[in-house]
């Protein structure tokens, strides 16, 4: 239950009761699988990324095949638009849920392990750099220092890019947890505090941020 809900329920609860009544009684002739799939429809056609990653897995576990996953995704087009398909794609990439496809063998040129100029990078701010290897996270904690992590998040796989900046920290909007971005471990509501976010080694060399 997303943070929202649960404030509603505690707000409103007649009103939530009802709301959550309704859509558990209104779709009883439909089996599970054909509800994950519809969900996944309507989630791509609203632009909800943490409904399709929520319902996503669930459809799969309730017997939908890969392709079936992808043509829900390609049935939300008239209404979503290609914008929020080729997104919902991106994340269904993320959490390896689309068919396997043969990828043509290409020549990919090497990235540079540079990001840029430290001065470039706001103090104490979450700045994203987009990669083709995968999107980073760089916060910079000194005057010739920063910490870079992966975007992933930990917990949901879903990039922290797209997450609720608090400055100092980012939160993840699929299961709103927070992330310290000076050390990387969670604030919650990971009650263990275990989870961390993904460290990737850099430093500042003549004034550059250089990943290694």
């Amino acid at each position: 239950m997303s943070t929202a809900l649960r404030y509603l329920a505690a707000a409103r609860p007649e009103a939530a009761t009802h709301l959550m009544g309704f859509y558990k009684n209104s779709v009883q002739a439909l089996d599970e699988k054909t509800r994950f799939l519809i969900q996944i429809v309507t989630k791509v056609s609203v632009g909800t990324e943490r409904g399709l990653r929520q319902y996503a897995p669930k459809a799969l576990k309730a017997g939908a095949s890969k392709e079936e996953i992808l043509d829900a995704v390609l049935m939300a087009f008239p209404a979503a638009g290609l914008n929020k398909v080729l997104d919902a794609i991106n994340v269904l990439i993320d959490l390896e849920l689309l068919p396997d496809v043969a990828t043509p063998n290409m020549e990919v040129p090497a990235e540079s392990n540079t990001l840029g100029a430290v001065s470039d990078f706001p103090m104490n701010r979450m700045q994203c750099v987009n990669r083709a290897s995968g999107d980073l996270i760089v916060f910079r904690t000194g005057e010739h220092s920063v910490k870079v992590y992966e975007s992933r998040c930990p917990h949901s796989k879903a990039t922290l890019c797209k997450g609720v900046d608090h400055g100092t920290t980012v939160e993840c909007r699929v299961h709103n947890w927070v992330f310290d971005l000076a050390t990387g471990k969670c604030l919650g509501p990971d009650t263990e505090n275990t989870a961390t976010m993904l460290d990737v080694k850099a430093s500042v060399v003549d004034g550059q941020v250089v990943l290694g």
